[in-house]
């Protein structure tokens, strides 16, 4: 098996089962984690990644590639349907992203980094509206707007 940026993936036997996953000590590791009995879904989803332009989304907040996953419940709508969450597995933010859809590359902010989205909460005609700004707290940021 190969890891979403076609390397080879390594496999590891656990208590709980087989599973592959990307080399970490490679510097463009994806992040991939797949269950032995998930493989094909997962490679029938990587699939469909790569026939879409295949960006790999950078998660806001930790300025990482981004985890894929794969909708797994067979009665779901978007059974096999792949999809991205935030790479951090301990304390994971908000970001969420449909692998199989090509998005758009985020514009980067005054440090270099993927610039985050946003939604205006302030009362007025602009409430609800999107915008980017820098991912960093107020007081490292760089003003991006």
């Amino acid at each position: 098996m190969e890891c979403l940026h076609g390397f080879p993936a390594s496999t590891v036997s656990t208590k709980n089962g087989k599973f592959w996953l990307s080399i970490k000590n490679n510097p463009k590791s994806c992040e991939l984690f797949c269950p032995a009995q998930d493989r094909s879904l997962y490679e029938t989803a990587m699939a469909m990644w790569r026939a879409n332009g295949p960006i790999h989304p950078v998660c806001d907040t930790r300025q990482r590639l981004a985890r894929m996953k794969v909708v797994k419940d067979v009665s779901k709508l978007n059974f096999g349907r792949p999809f991205f969450v935030c790479c951090d597995r301990e304390n994971p933010c908000k970001f969420w992203q449909w692998g199989d859809r090509h998005e758009l590359p985020k514009p980067k902010c005054g440090h270099g980094l993927n610039a985050c989205v946003r939604k205006v909460k302030k009362e007025g005609e602009n409430q609800g509206r999107l915008f980017f700004c820098c991912p960093n707290d107020r007081e490292k940021s760089c003003g991006f707007f």
